[in-house]
């Protein structure tokens, strides 16, 4: 007689002691504001990419009356940050780039110490914490979408040791850096 097996379950190297945790316990908002200067020098936020230099298509440095005196908000690299109003095109996800101003429209949060800011990067750009953000969704007066910061930091998501979300951070660049060498070898061998 056969018996019937279920999926296998792969765990390398992991334990896997995951715990449920508010987001507020990982994040706290950072709020600075600041002119730009050169040490925090004004950069864009683009959907999939992060902070980046502005573009020809992000750079509204024309409308703005005055520059002097214009705030914006600083990040720090590994700032986790969002645009409620464009979660679904990923305006949403890590600062990689380092030191610098973004518009104000941006919602930004400092890991607290308890996570690891490359393993909430992944975590909660995925599908499912986006559509559990987006239930927090409210209207405001000009008919956009807001998720409000006290309520992104409301959210619980599964999180393991700190320790667990390296190994699982170093395990998924492994694979990332094994994906591009095999994606290069591919196009190499179409091309000749």
């Amino acid at each position: 007689m056969s018996q019937t097996r279920g999926p296998r379950k792969i765990r390398g190297p992991f334990t896997f002691a995951w715990e449920q945790r508010k987001v507020g316990d990982l994040l706290i908002e950072r709020n600075q504001q600041a002119p730009m200067s050169d040490e925090y020098p004004l950069m864009a936020f683009i959907a999939n990419e992060g902070v980046a230099p502005k573009g020809e298509r992000y750079d509204r440095s024309a409308l703005v009356t005055d520059t002097v005196n214009k705030l914006y908000k600083k990040t720090e690299k590994g700032d986790f940050i969002y645009s409620s109003n464009n979660l679904e095109t990923g305006s949403i996800g890590l600062n990689k780039y380092g030191k610098a101003c973004i518009s104000p429209v941006y919602s930004i949060f400092e890991p607290t110490g308890i996570a690891d800011s490359d393993f909430l990067g992944r975590r909660l750009v995925r599908k499912d914490f986006i559509n559990t953000m987006v239930k927090w969704r409210q209207g405001v007066i000009y008919g956009q979408w807001r998720i409000h910061e006290s309520d992104f930091l409301k959210i619980e998501i599964a999180v393991p040791s700190v320790e667990e979300q390296r190994k699982i951070g170093t395990y998924l660049d492994q694979l990332d850096n094994l994906i591009t060498l095999h994606q290069r070898k591919f196009y190499v061998s179409i091309l000749v």
